[in-house]
């Protein structure tokens, strides 16, 4: 994220300012890192401070970087070290989602104003993310900035049975459920809110034209498309070893141990090809027990799946 012009710079100044009330010195080097500029920019930058009657000093030495006066650190925070701590470990499971350089800087910044000795012991934080992540970062920066700016979006959406549409939508919020992002907005050739998942959309464009924010209301919205499909209750068998995976996404009340190694589990899945590949997702780890339609049907999609090796 290299930060330039007049709005960015009083950002990166603020941002500066920020880190320096929380920490003793900072080299200008880490500064020219975290904020994708050169150390010259940063040395402008607390000219600027210094101009502004704001006490920078510079420290020299193998040690050496900038500071603010201990009198001007008088306490400006409004919440506690384990609020901080908090609020940074939940961005830092947001980042599996979507890590842009906005989230990077935050990230830091909030990291900055909590004690050195507390993050080394107790936060931990990946900017490494799987190239497919990136994608998704970029087209959700795109939909951000319609957002914002209020101007349609055209793009082609892949449903879940590989259909392809071409839709012109008001954008209106990005959503964040479990491990997946979800746009919510206004679709103009169906006049009426829908929700779209981000990974199935492709081929973003922004419009020209401006459009007028409507009435919507996101619980109602949300509710209809995260459950596209009938649920059915099952039940399943399952191994030890994915009891985890179990307990993370339905909770420990569903399971009922049968002995050391196995587990009886009631949950509901969607009763359509999506819920079959979630269970078969898991491998020989999970047997289908009922009810028996369910499993029939189930065992009929594994069996399609195991025809595309014969051929």
């Amino acid at each position: 994220m290299k930060i330039g012009g007049n709005k960015m710079k009083i950002e990166r100044l603020i941002a500066i300012v920020m880190m320096l009330l929380e920490r003793d010195v900072i080299s200008a080097q880490e500064f020219a890192d975290l904020f994708k500029v050169t150390k010259r920019t940063i040395l402008r930058d607390m000219d600027t401070l210094a101009l502004a009657n704001i006490p920078v000093y510079a420290l020299r030495g193998s040690h050496g970087g900038y500071g603010l006066m201990p009198a001007y650190k008088f306490d400006k925070r409004l919440l506690s070290v384990t609020d901080l701590e908090n609020i940074l470990i939940a961005l830092n499971g947001f980042q599996s989602l979507m890590l842009n350089d906005d989230i990077k800087a935050t990230l830091e910044k909030i990291r900055s104003m909590i004690p050195h000795e507390i993050t080394q012991k107790s936060v931990s934080i990946s900017f490494q993310q799987w190239s497919g992540r990136t994608e998704i970062a970029e087209m959700m920066d795109a939909l951000q900035h319609a957002i914002k700016s209020q101007y349609l979006v055209k793009f082609t959406y892949i449903d879940v049975d590989g259909s392809k549409i071409r839709q012109t939508v008001e954008p209106y919020q990005l959503q964040a459920k479990e491990t997946r992002w979800y746009l919510q907005g206004y679709v103009l050739e169906k006049q009426a809110f829908l929700t779209y998942k981000i990974s199935r959309i492709t081929n973003v464009k922004q419009l020209s034209t401006k459009f007028t924010q409507r009435k919507f209301k996101t619980k109602r919205q949300l509710a209809k498309t995260y459950f596209p499909f009938p649920n059915i209750p099952i039940k399943v068998k399952i191994d030890a070893t994915v009891r985890d995976q179990f307990v993370e996404r339905y909770g420990a009340k569903v399971l009922s141990e049968i002995d050391n190694q196995h587990y009886y589990a009631e949950i509901t899945v969607p009763y359509h090809e999506f819920g079959y590949r979630y269970l078969a997702g898991f491998g020989s780890h999970i047997k289908v027990i009922g009810p028996p339609d369910f499993v029939e049907n189930y065992q009929r999609f594994l069996k399609q799946v195991l025809s595309e090796y014969d051929k």
